[in-house]
């Protein structure tokens, strides 16, 4: 009879070996499934900290509206005659505020070149008026970017026609996105007839 236990014992202990190994597999998985999903929230949360802190610094975004609106023709063969635009600019920075305000002639001339090369069926859908918003960020953003690195380098007339030709000179090439103070620009209104 003590050889029968025995002989049950060993055998219970056999089938219950692989049911105990992955018993313990599992819980290694989920072990290390918390850890790491601790490990990532602790640099998630550090991030968007940072990102609350940085804003912070910076300040709240300040507004400027382009005055008077921009008003283009399409041409004869459109479905529509003209466009219409009211535009808000806005962004962190002071100094850039005040570029904008300088260069307020250089920035218009090529607000309107940019509206003058779109067409109704560019404009017709949502995604056409988003391509065109990002276009003309660059385009004031080129112009207050190139102002910016000529500022300690000549006086107020080389800087305006320095603003002037590189905005002229980069008007084709609106693939790339430029990095510069102005965040964002907002259609305030955008008529087309």
């Amino acid at each position: 009879m003590a050889e029968e236990e025995l002989e049950l014992d060993v055998n219970n202990s056999k089938k219950k070996s692989p049911i105990l190994l992955i018993v313990i597999i599992l819980l290694v998985l989920n072990l290390a499934g918390v850890g790491a999903w601790i490990f990532l929230s602790k640099d998630e949360s550090t991030s968007s900290d940072s990102a609350a802190k940085e804003e912070t610094l910076k300040g709240p975004l300040k507004y400027l509206t382009m005055v008077p609106e921009f008003i283009v023709n399409f041409g004869p063969t459109s479905k529509v005659r003209y466009l219409q635009v009211d535009l808000q600019i806005a962004t962190r920075d002071e100094k850039a505020l005040a570029t904008v305000g300088t260069y307020r002639p250089v920035i218009r001339n090529d607000i309107l070149v940019v509206l003058s090369g779109v067409s109704f069926d560019d404009l017709k859908d949502r995604r056409g008026k988003e391509a065109l918003q990002k276009k003309l960020l660059d385009t004031i953003n080129k112009v207050v970017v190139s102002v910016g690195n000529s500022a300690s380098h000549g006086k107020e007339k080389d800087k305006k026609k320095e603003a002037h030709n590189a905005s002229v000179e980069e008007h084709g090439t609106h693939d790339e996105r430029v990095a510069g103070p102005i965040e964002n620009i907002y259609f305030t209104s955008f008529i087309m007839q």
